[in-house]
């Protein structure tokens, strides 16, 4: 496991920051990441579009997918 996913790992104990339809958002010392609530593929768009009605405009972030513990988490960081 590297650092970013340990990070991540640890920051899923503290409480979201929001949810959307298809994600749980939170944050972490590296930039904000979504949990997906199910294994569905999602087009990019529509994750950008469910981060922007909770007011992250995620848009110009780099992104990063990881898998940990069986989840798969989209990370945004700059």
């Amino acid at each position: 496991m590297d650092a970013s996913e340990l990070i991540i790992k640890n920051s899923i104990k503290n409480q979201p920051i929001g949810e959307t339809r298809s994600l749980i958002w939170f944050i972490c010392d590296i930039g904000i990441f979504g949990i997906f609530k199910s294994k569905t593929d999602i087009p990019e768009i529509k994750i950008l579009n469910e981060a922007l009605s909770i007011s992250l405009d995620l848009s110009k972030e780099e992104r990063e997918i990881y898998f940990i513990e069986g989840k798969k988490i989209i990370l945004f960081y700059s």
